[in-house]
């Protein structure tokens, strides 16, 4: 059996041949592929209607003749047609879905650069009729295989693993640490306004510094959203996922998430990440993020008061060093794409 994983979600550097994956290719069609050791391929797609779904090789080339195709974020107006007519030819159809596409949060630009308004070729219109006609839809939350099993037979929830030899894990040095978060404001304003609420107060108290990494220029700046003073607010910019290890320079991290519909469907990937980069964290007490803490890796705060409450231990050097240590050890036991890899075979039937 041949396999191929395609996806738009790749970002065209000038100075390379290839495009580079993002986040989201990454995790669910790069990973997954690593994981399976069958005879598999990754990339753009490519598209006949002899032959149906193919992966381009380079801007001239393609190769063709896969049994199973995945498809991830695949959004134009003629990818059910493709559908359709790969179909025809015998060829399985997988669909991934590890975003909630149906319910968006305003706050998030993918709302309106999804929507059939801002783009009528490529939109999330066309991407539901994509997952209906697929012959499997994999999820990435218990939340998104509840919401889409209700619009389609066969749909497969296999969570997602890391890869912890992508991150040099950071030692603990700092006695005074500075807390951080990893992400870019054009998807996660929603998140960030609610810390404003005790985290100015946090930092002015215990006198420290925070770090956002992954400032995007044409956006509100982390500081101003979060209400937090200039001086006490570094940045560095987003960079391009190949490089994305090297945003994680502080001490403790965070992941703030608005109760929503959108971000029930996320999945602990960023604490994987601060896991493996060996930086100690409080989460939202999401399901996902409240299951993993139970499994031993990372904290969980509800309200202002548990997230002070769970900061102020991992202001003690021995505690952050210690969390540090169990985050990463049970990630690399439990939770990288490894761990995942059956869950995977028995999707791909290989």
């Amino acid at each position: 059996m041949r396999i191929a994983f395609v996806s738009t979600d790749f970002y065209k550097d000038p100075k390379l041949e290839l495009p580079t994956p993002n986040g989201s290719a990454f995790y669910r069609c790069y990973l997954p592929m690593y994981s399976l050791k069958a005879d598999a391929s990754f990339g753009l797609p490519a598209w006949t209607s002899e032959r149906g779904f193919g992966v381009k090789v380079n801007d001239k080339e393609a190769t063709f003749g896969f049994d199973t195709v995945m498809l991830k974020q695949m959004m134009g107006r003629w990818v059910p047609h493709q559908i359709k007519v790969a179909k025809s030819l015998g060829q399985r159809i997988i669909v991934d879905v590890d975003d909630m596409y149906d319910d968006i949060d305003d706050s998030n630009l993918a709302k309106y650069q999804t929507s059939s308004e801002y783009n009528n070729a490529i939109n999330r219109d066309h991407y539901k009729e994509s997952i209906l006609l697929a012959d499997t839809v994999t999820v990435s939350t218990p939340y998104l295989k509840m919401h889409y099993s209700k619009l389609h037979p066969d749909v497969r929830l296999v969570r997602n693993g890391c890869l912890p030899t992508n991150f040099i894990p950071r030692p603990v040095r700092r006695k005074k640490p500075v807390i951080g978060w990893v992400g870019a404001i054009p998807w996660r304003g929603n998140d960030i306004r609610p810390l404003s609420e005790w985290l100015p107060d946090f930092l002015e108290e215990h006198d420290l510094m925070f770090h956002h990494a992954g400032h995007v220029d044409a956006m509100k700046p982390f500081g101003e959203l979060a209400g937090i003073p200039p001086e006490r607010m570094t940045y560095s910019p987003m960079v391009t996922f190949d490089n994305y290890s090297l945003l994680f320079t502080f001490d403790i991290g965070i992941v703030p998430l608005a109760n929503s519909p959108f971000n029930h469907s996320k999945s602990t990937a960023k604490g994987f990440e601060y896991a493996c980069a060996g930086i100690p964290f409080v989460a939202q007490n999401l399901p996902e993020y409240q299951r993993l803490s139970n499994l031993g890796v990372g904290r969980v705060a509800d309200t202002p008061a548990e997230w002070v409450r769970q900061l102020s231990y991992l202001l003690d050097f021995s505690t952050r060093k210690k969390d540090s240590r169990i985050n990463f050890s049970n990630v690399v036991n439990e939770h990288t794409i490894l761990n995942r890899a059956k869950e995977w075979r028995e999707v791909f039937n290989v």
